[in-house]
């Protein structure tokens, strides 16, 4: 009786390959990277400013320039039957004397109106956000942390109704307190103790102002 020996499939080959040659292949080395730096903070959002409207009463004067230029050009070429702006402009100008009282009123306006401007348009854009204490760049817009101070104080006990409003540089509560008068310290002191913990979380932290009211009591 003869035998055969066994030829090893494509599958069998594939799976008796050696384990450690695909090992000599390294892979590239990871970057060095620190634990301060693996997330860099991320920019504070800010608001647009005045710099759009600036921009758009620009582009505003520029479209009147357009149309008047556009007119000039339908006048020129016979289609429209109407004398051009731009000579009707420069005639009720001529005959005017530099030295005249328009002339100075005009150059005032037009100075004092680009020294007003240039303050607005290179002004830093105000800030919307509250940062907090983290190396990862997180803010929190104020109406979220009114949201949040408003959940912090929910569920307590001397406390009907609470009113919170959050700036960047102010916090106001108005609570409506169903203890009697002689307790509002203790009340005060109750909201600041539930308050505080998300107040402390910010990087620069607001200024706390708490008005209790006792109607009824």
């Amino acid at each position: 009786m003869t035998t055969t020996p066994d030829i090893p499939t494509r599958d069998t080959a594939d799976a008796q390959v050696d384990p450690t040659a695909t090992s000599r292949v390294a892979a590239p080395p990871a970057p060095a990277v620190g634990a301060d730096d693996a997330l860099r903070a991320a920019k504070p959002p800010v608001g647009t400013g005045a710099s759009p409207l600036v921009a758009q009463l620009i582009a505003l004067a520029f479209i009147g320039l357009g149309v008047v230029g556009v007119q000039t050009l339908l006048v020129s070429l016979d289609v429209v039957r109407d004398r051009a702006w731009i000579s009707s402009a420069v005639e009720a100008g001529d005959g005017i004397a530099g030295d005249s009282a328009l002339v100075l009123v005009s150059g005032i306006v037009a100075v004092a109106l680009g020294l007003l401007l240039l303050p607005i348009v290179f002004r830093r854009r105000p800030r919307k956000g509250l940062a907090l204490r983290a190396n990862t760049g997180v803010h929190l817009r104020p109406r979220d942390l009114a949201d949040v101070l408003e959940s912090a104080l929910q569920g307590a006990d001397t406390l009907a109704d609470v009113r919170v409003k959050a700036t960047r540089r102010k916090v106001r509560i108005t609570a409506d307190s169903v203890a009697a008068k002689d307790r509002n310290g203790q009340v005060k002191d109750d909201i600041d103790s539930r308050v505080g913990p998300a107040l402390d979380a910010l990087e620069r932290k607001p200024r706390l102002a708490v008005t209790i009211r006792n109607d009824g009591i």
